[in-house]
């Protein structure tokens, strides 16, 4: 599938669109190690009713990289924001994974008016992040916390219940985006750009949202167990 690329700002973004005769837009936000290439095997069928917008995030995939300072939660969500703009997007449903569930639920709290519903999966919520793991390579202390294609795979291959669920295509997708010294440091500072109070400070506002939410964790998710769903 073709990326497209668009300005976000001081940053070009990359997104994979695929077409439907539908003016429903749903735009899937993936989190940390991974990029649009997470949703490679949903797309198809949601695609049958919908237009459909996966993004790499800015640090992430095929997007500009960035100083930690520009890639917080909110500046990612404004992000999202100032891509609908320029695609001539007025209203989208936003599909939020781990980190991109904290993203989702910022733009439910500071743009309601341009969300149609929200889905988040095992999303990132409360203080109930970064993961040890993912701070462990701000500062590693030993080989197996340094932040290389190694550490991605084996992050990705903890995390799943059913690893059939990675096919080879797919882990390099995920692991050669931070390869070498420059994607090691990009990695770096996607980890240091996290900080649980980007979602907590949101908590007080989202009783008051009023959209069509669903909330999905998976029941043996290993990260972010179903507790946080309640």
């Amino acid at each position: 599938m073709t990326k497209y690329k668009t300005n976000v700002g001081n940053y070009q973004m990359a997104y994979q669109f695929y077409d439907n005769p539908s003016n429903e837009v749903v735009v899937f936000i993936h989190g940390i190690p991974t990029n649009s290439h997470l949703w490679d095997q949903i797309v198809p069928y949601v695609n049958k009713d919908f237009k459909v917008i996966a993004v790499d995030m800015i640090g992430y995939g095929d997007s500009d990289r960035a100083p930690y300072y520009d890639l917080t939660l909110p500046k990612q969500a404004a992000y999202v924001i100032s891509l609908l703009a320029q695609l001539g997007i007025e209203k989208a449903n936003l599909v939020g994974h781990d980190l991109r569930g904290g993203v989702v639920q910022i733009l439910s709290v500071t743009n309601p008016h341009r969300i149609k519903s929200l889905t988040i999966a095992d999303g990132v919520t409360y203080s109930n992040w970064p993961l040890p793991k993912v701070v462990s390579i701000r500062y590693p202390t030993a080989f197996e916390f340094q932040p290389s294609p190694l550490f991605i795979e084996r992050m990705l291959r903890e995390g799943l219940y059913h690893p059939q669920l990675l096919p080879p295509y797919l882990l390099e997708k995920f692991t050669k985006q931070f390869s070498g010294e420059q994607g090691q440091l990009a990695l770096q500072q996607a980890s240091f750009a996290l900080d649980h109070h980007q979602t907590e400070d949101i908590v007080p506002y989202l009783p008051k949202v009023t959209l069509p939410v669903k909330l999905m964790w998976g029941q043996h998710d290993r990260y972010l167990p179903p507790y946080w769903e309640r």
